[in-house]
């Protein structure tokens, strides 16, 4: 599996080539919920991994999709649950599609992710999918080092 984020402007087509039984990850995004209710609309039953409380909320609520979670520490804050126990499980899983968020892009074509924990996280799922896919535009690093980045990937 590749460690790498495709580049990709198309998303949409990607979108509506995920068949039924698929499993994606989702990021908690406002993209991943089109995603969800995209898929829902055409009734396209996948599997849905997720370290976001929030993205969770809203699969129990609004679809029928079998949920791939684990135990962690919740941060209430975050929205999000993180932790050994959340990378544990989610090292087990072979994902289709991983819906990737980042804050920041380098010059180089890295993405970071502010929260270590969560990129963390990101880093075990764009490993663990075989295709990831960036799903916003990320603010650009600039030389002002005094907030810590953690990488999650690459842009290829």
């Amino acid at each position: 599996m590749s460690s790498n984020i495709k580049r990709h402007n198309h998303l949409y087509n990607i979108y509506n080539t995920i068949q039924p039984d698929s499993i994606i990850a989702l990021d908690n995004h406002p993209a991943s919920y089109f995603i969800i209710n995209l898929l829902n609309d055409k009734q396209v039953n996948v599997s849905v991994v997720t370290y976001s409380t929030d993205i969770l909320k809203y699969l129990c609520k609004n679809t029928n999709f079998n949920i791939v979670f684990t135990s962690g520490k919740i941060d209430s804050g975050l929205h999000t649950i993180t932790g050994a126990e959340v990378i544990k499980k989610f090292e087990q899983l072979q994902i289709d599609y991983y819906f990737c968020e980042a804050n920041y892009l380098d010059d180089d074509a890295n993405l970071y992710q502010i929260h270590e924990d969560i990129a963390q996280i990101q880093r075990c799922l764009i490993t663990r999918s075989k295709a990831s896919y960036l799903i916003n535009y990320p603010a650009l690093c600039n030389d002002d080092h005094s907030q810590k980045l953690s990488l999650i990937g690459q842009l290829v």
